[in-house]
């Protein structure tokens, strides 16, 4: 049974690692090539945040929880004296009250900023933005805009369908599907 045990904390360690681990190297893959970002259209792996209840069962705590409850499984057995029972409770409380610290301390506080960061899309209309990646012509290109000191950066096209050179500045005019277009 003790061999069981170990080979499930090992399994649970080995996957939150790994799924930290390629977090990280996605995420500079994603930097580093724009990923996300296709056609002009920003991908959101979440919806907004509208002050509504944040779910716990994200990846991110799961794997959290997965390696601190592997890890200190390990632990617990290698130090010989503590029961299969008790080892296994122990992880437990360890792996729960670490995830849930990343939650409460670091996600929740992490989405509520981010959210409340950024503008109702609406309110933006009439807004002055620079064009940052030319809008050749029927085709996307990127604005960015300032709000509230906040700088933000915007697929977009022409109303009309014309072509705007990098560096113009231009009026957003409407909002559709997160394609914003401008004149």
């Amino acid at each position: 049974m003790r061999e069981i045990a170990e080979t499930v904390f090992q399994v649970c360690f080995g996957v939150g690692l790994g799924y930290g681990i390629l977090s990280v190297l996605l995420g500079v893959i994603g930097d580093i090539s724009h990923f996300g970002h296709i056609d002009g259209a920003d991908i959101h792996a979440d919806g907004h945040f509208d002050g509504a209840f944040i779910s716990p069962f994200k990846p991110v705590i799961i794997a959290a929880f997965l390696l601190s409850f592997g890890g200190a499984g390990i632990l617990g057995l290698s130090l010989g004296y503590l029961g299969l029972y008790l080892c296994v409770s122990l992880a437990f409380i360890v792996g729960f009250i670490i995830s849930y610290a990343g939650y409460k301390f670091a996600y929740v506080p992490l989405i509520r900023a981010q959210n409340t960061s950024s503008p109702e899309q609406q309110s933006l209309i009439g807004q002055s933005a620079r064009v940052t990646e030319s809008i050749l012509q029927g085709m996307y290109g990127q604005i960015t805009y300032v709000v509230n000191g906040n700088t933000f950066n915007s697929p977009a096209k022409t109303e009309d369908g014309a072509a705007i050179a990098r560096g113009e500045t231009v009026t957003i005019v409407s909002i559709v599907a997160n394609t914003y277009y401008v004149k």
